[in-house]
C-alpha cells in the first residue's frame, strides 16, 4: 500500500487526511492542536491515523503540511530580531514607508505610526549604487559590509536582511554582500531582496525581505522539528509545505523564502474547494472556512481562485503571490462579550483550544460561538464522534451570567444574538472578496468548510441572498485535503517597465528565458524533471499614469512569447476588475514579466458514485430540540447521520446532519440532496417560509 498524508494545523484542531494512492481510499483524522509545540499534534495525528488504517510508517510516501506558524509570528510580532543593510542614503526607508494611513478619512488626526519591523538603530548603510537599468554607478564598499556583519554578531542579531536600490535589475552587489556576511558571521540567517522578490518598489521589496529574514530562524527550527517528529513516527517520506499562492514547496526550499508561507494554512482549503466544486460542475464559488479561531473567505471564479501579487498581514504590506482572502475573528472559539456593559460583541478574541469554549470543561469561563451553538441544539453534546464531550449546562450558565442577565434577555435570545452577530461579521467578510471586487454574491455558490463551517452556512447565505450551498464530504478536514490537490509551485518575476509604443521585444524575450530558467532550476532542485514541469508565463500591466498593475497571461509558443494577446487580455481584465477600459484611448505599460512553474504531484481524482437505493429515513438518528430564531422557539428537529452515498431526493429543513468532523444545520426554507460525489447540495426552497 502507498499513502499520502496531508496535515493542517489550526488554532483548535490539527486535521489529517490520508489518501491511498492505489485504491483512492481516504481517511480523516483530527486531534487537538498543541499551541506550545505544534509538532506534537503533528506526530499525534500521524501515529493516530496509521493506527486506524492499519498501515506502517514505511507505507507513507509523502507528507504535505499547512501551517499558521508564519502567519501567527507576523501577527504577534514573534519573528526574530534582525538587522537591515541598505544603500547609503536610504537608512530611513522603512520609517518613510508609504503615505497611506489606515482607516477612513480623518484617521490621520489620531493614527499612531506603529513601530518598524527593524528599528532605526539596527539599520546600517553601505556605499555602492546602481542606476535604474542596473548599471554600476559606484562599486560596493565591501569593508562597510564586513563591519556591519561583525557588529551584528557582537549584538547577537542572528538574522540580516540586505536590500539595495535597483538590485531587482542587477543582484550582483546584494549577492556579494551576502557572501561577505556569511564569511564574517556563518551562524546567522541572511536573505537578499533580489532572491525574495525581484520587483521594483523599494519599500515593499525591503519590507517583504525583512519579514522573510525575520521568519527564517523560526521556520527553520519549526520544520526541523517536524522532520524529527516524522522520523520519530518512523517515516522517511519527503515533507512539502503549503505556500500562500496555493502551491507547495519542499521544506528545504521554504526555509530560504518563509514569507511564501505567510498564509499557508488557509490557502490549502481554497485549493480543495476549487478542485471539489470543479468536479461537481460548479465553477463560481465563495468559500467560507470557519475554524476555531477565525473565518477565512475567498472567491473562486471560472474554477480558479483569485490570486493577488501582494497583500496585507496585519500592518505589513507583503509583496508575494497569495490567494485573495479576507479573515474575520468569528471562529468557534470566538468570545462573546459586552462593550460598555450593553453592546454585544463577538471576537476577535478567541478561547482557542486552551482553555477553549466553556463547554469543553478545560477551564474556559467566557462564552463562545461554540457554546451558543450547543445551547441552541445546533451541535450534539460531543465532538469527534464522542472523543470530546461537551457540557451544555456550563455553556448555558456562562451565557446567562455573562450575556443574558446583563442585557435582560433569555439565554436562548442571547445565544441567538451571538450567532447573528457572527453571521453578519462573516457576511461582511464575504462582501470584501466579492462586492468590493465587483462581484455579486448571489451569482455564486457558497462553499463552507472547517470544523464550524456548516453551522452558520444557511444564515450567512440568507444574509447575502445566495441560492445554493455545496458542503464537501469532510468539511472539517478540507484544508488538509487541499494539500493533496496541490502541486509544487515556483514563481519568479523580473521588473522591466516598457511602454506599449516603445517595446523592446527582444529584451523582453531574453528576460522571459532568464526567468524561465530560474523556475526550472528551482523545480529541478526539488526533484522534478522537465517532463513533470508545467509552465505559465504572465505580465503585469497598467495604463500609463496608473500606480498599480493587473496580472494577465502571456502566451508561450516554442519558447517564445506573444505579447499581442496579453494587451487584449489586459483591457478585458481591467474592465472586469474596475468596470471600465481605456482600450484605444490610453497606452499600456508592461511592468513585470514572470513565469510560474508547477512540479506536478498527480492529485487524487474525484470518482462519482452510484445513487443509493435508500433514503434519508434510513439515516435518521433521533430528534432533538433546535432553537429557530425566526419562530423564537425550539422545534423538534430530525438529526441525520451524514450520508456517504448520493441521494437524489431532497430533504427539507429544518434538519441537522452530523458526521465525525463537523455538523451541518439546514435551516427552514432550504432543502438538501446529495450529489454523485457525496457532497451536500443545499438549495433555497423558499424565502421566509418557516417550518416547525
Amino acid at each position: 500500500m502507498s499513502w499520502r498524508i496531508g496535515i493542517d494545523t489550526g488554532g483548535t484542531f490539527t486535521d489529517l487526511v490520508a489518501l491511498n494512492d492505489i485504491t483512492g481510499e481516504e481517511k480523516v483524522f483530527k486531534t487537538s492542536s498543541t499551541p506550545d509545540d505544534p509538532s506534537r499534534a503533528f506526530l499525534d495525528a500521524i501515529q493516530g491515523v496509521l493506527g486506524e488504517i492499519g498501515a506502517t510508517a514505511e507505507e507513507v510516501t509523502m507528507l504535505l503540511h499547512g501551517t499558521t506558524v508564519a502567519t501567527n509570528a507576523v501577527l504577534e510580532g514573534k519573528y526574530s530580531q534582525l538587522g537591515l543593510i541598505v544603500t547609503k542614503g536610504y537608512r530611513d526607508m522603512l520609517e518613510v514607508a508609504r503615505q497611506n494611513v489606515p482607516g477612513e478619512f480623518g484617521a490621520i488626526s489620531y493614527w499612531i505610526k506603529p513601530p518598524r519591523i527593524v528599528p532605526l538603530e539596527l539599520v546600517r548603510e553601505a556605499d555602492g549604487r546602481l542606476d535604474y537599468k542596473g548599471e554600476v554607478l559606484r562599486p560596493l564598499d565591501e569593508q562597510q559590509i564586513r563591519l556591519a556583519a561583525r557588529e551584528y554578531r557582537e549584538m547577537g542579531v542572528k538574522a540580516i536582511a540586505v536590500s539595495f536600490i535597483h538590485s531587482y535589475q542587477n543582484p550582483a552587489q546584494e549577492e556579494r554582500a551576502r557572501e561577505i556576511i556569511q564569511e564574517e558571521y556563518p551562524d546567522c540567517f541572511v536573505s537578499i531582496s533580489s532572491d525574495v522578490i525581484r520587483e521594483y518598489r523599494e519599500y515593499e521589496r525591503t519590507l517583504t525581505t525583512c519579514l522573510n529574514t525575520g521568519l527564517m530562524p523560526l521556520l527553520s527550527t519549526y520544520l526541523d522539528r517536524l522532520s524529527d517528529r516524522a522520523q520519530e513516527a518512523g517515516t522517511e517520506a519527503p515533507l512539502y509545505v503549503m505556500k500562500s499562492s496555493g502551491g507547495v514547496s519542499t521544506a528545504s526550499e521554504l526555509i530560504k523564502r518563509p514569507i511564501a508561507a505567510s498564509l499557508s494554512g488557509p490557502a490549502a482549503g481554497v485549493i480543495a474547494a476549487a478542485a471539489i466544486s470543479n468536479a461537481a460542475g460548479i465553477t463560481d464559488v465563495l468559500t467560507l472556512d470557519m475554524g476555531g479561531t477565525s473565518t477565512d473567505m475567498a472567491l473562486i471564479e471560472g474554477g480558479i481562485p483569485r490570486l493577488l501579487t501582494e497583500g496585507k498581514i496585519d500592518i505589513y504590506d507583503i509583496k508575494s503571490p497569495m490567494i485573495d482572502m479576507t479573515t474575520v475573528g468569528a471562529g468557534g472559539g470566538s468570545i462573546a462579550w459586552l462593550a460598555g456593559s450593553k453592546a454585544l460583541r463577538v471576537g476577535p478574541q478567541s478561547a482557542g483550544s486552551a482553555p477553549g469554549p466553556v463547554c469543553y470543561g478545560r477551564g474556559g469561563t467566557e462564552p463562545t460561538i461554540t457554546d451558543a451553538n450547543l445551547v441552541l441544539g445546533r451541535i450534539p453534546p460531543y465532538l469527534l464522534g464522542g472523543a470530546i464531550p461537551l457540557d451544555r449546562q456550563a455553556a448555558y450558565d456562562a451565557i446567562k451570567t455573562k450575556i443574558a442577565d446583563p442585557l435582560g434577555l433569555s439565554v436562548e435570545k442571547a445565544a441567538a444574538g451571538i450567532l447573528e452577530i457572527a453571521t453578519q461579521n462573516i457576511a461582511a467578510g464575504i462582501r470584501v472578496v466579492s462586492v468590493r471586487r465587483g462581484r455579486d454574491p448571489r451569482d455564486y455558490t457558497l462553499f463552507p468548510f472547517g470544523g464550524a463551517g456548516g453551522l452558520l452556512v444557511s444564515p450567512v447565505a440568507n444574509a447575502l441572498d445566495m441560492k445554493s450551498i455545496l458542503v464537501p464530504m469532510a468539511p472539517g478536514a478540507t484544508a488538509a485535503a487541499g494539500l493533496l490537490y496541490s502541486d509544487v509551485r515556483v514563481d519568479h518575476v523580473i521588473t522591466d517597465v516598457q511602454r506599449e509604443d516603445l517595446l523592446n521585444e527582444e529584451q523582453l524575450q531574453e528576460e522571459f528565458l532568464q526567468v524561465r530558467e530560474r523556475v526550472i532550476e528551482d523545480l529541478a532542485n526539488q526533484g522534478f524533471k522537465s517532463s513533470g514541469i508545467r509552465l505559465q508565463a504572465f505580465v503585469d500591466m497598467r495604463y500609463v499614469g496608473q500606480a498599480f498593475e493587473i496580472r494577465v497571461p502571456l502566451p508561450i509558443s516554442d519558447d517564445s512569447i506573444s505579447l499581442a494577446d496579453s494587451f487584449k487580455n489586459f483591457h478585458t481584465a481591467h474592465e472586469s476588475q474596475y468596470g471600465y477600459s481605456y482600450e484605444n484611448k490610453s497606452l499600456v505599460e508592461i511592468v513585470n514579466i514572470g513565469v510560474t512553474g508547477f512540479g506536478q504531484l498527480a492529485p487524487p481524482r474525484h470518482r462519482p458514485k452510484p445513487y443509493s437505493k435508500g433514503g434519508w429515513s434510513d439515516l435518521l438518528k433521533f430528534t432533538r430540540p433546535l432553537y429557530v430564531n425566526a419562530v423564537s422557539d425550539y422545534v423538534h428537529c430530525p438529526v441525520y447521520e451524514r450520508p456517504t452515498e448520493p441521494i437524489s431526493e431532497p430533504l427539507e429543513g429544518p434538519a441537522v446532519i452530523e458526521q465525525y468532523d463537523t455538523t451541518t444545520v439546514v435551516e427552514p426554507g432550504w432543502e438538501v440532496s446529495v450529489n454523485e460525489f457525496g457532497h451536500l447540495l443545499i438549495t433555497r426552497k423558499s424565502v421566509g417560509g418557516v417550518q416547525g
